[in-house]
């Protein structure tokens, strides 16, 4: 034997390079279980590794473990656009207001694009009450408000329309009441 073959037999015999060994096959082991999850069948296992000395490490046939785990939940895009959301109104849905009140207010989760953004109040008699003059807040894209003259006692809704960041035009409503 020469001396570069009996340095590979002592090699395999050193308590230390069978430890390395057996914690590389154990990580190949490990890698290949979470990977189970990403593919449609279940993966199967074979054979033990013997450590006696004198025998090569390899694989001795044993028979397949099926390899299971909990259901997987569907994979879901890192980054999910969404429509706007609102997120507070004033007069707050279903509130009261002041019969001075001056301007209703709507924001949403993000800012908006200016195209297509509308607030409107309209009374229980279906006649509307704002001035018309939806804008969205320069320092703030996410608030749009209207200006409103003195509103008599009553109950209104509010309508708003915008379009939002992702491009999907999102409308809705909510009602408030003014008290004297």
């Amino acid at each position: 034997m020469t001396k570069s073959g009996q340095a590979r037999v002592s090699r395999r015999k050193s308590p230390s390079w069978m430890s390395i060994d057996r914690h590389a096959r154990l990580l190949s082991l490990a890698g290949a279980i979470l990977s189970v999850g990403a593919t449609p069948e279940p993966a199967t296992a074979y054979g033990t590794v013997s450590d006696s000395p004198g025998h090569d490490q390899q694989l001795s046939p044993t028979p397949a473990i099926e390899l299971t785990g909990p259901p997987r939940e569907p994979q879901r895009p890192a980054i999910i656009l969404a429509h706007a959301i609102v997120v507070r109104t004033s007069p707050a849905e279903g509130g009261v207001g002041a019969e001075d009140i001056g301007k209703v207010d709507v924001w949403y989760d993000a800012g908006i694009r200016d195209a297509f953004a509308a607030l409107a109040v309209v009374s229980a008699s279906g006649e509307r009450v704002d001035k018309r003059d939806a804008a969205i807040d320069s320092a703030d894209p996410s608030h749009v408000s209207v200006s409103v003259n003195r509103l008599n006692p009553g109950k209104y809704t509010a309508r708003y329309r915008a379009l939002s960041a992702d491009g999907h035009l999102v409308s809705g409503a909510w009602e408030f009441e003014v008290r004297p």
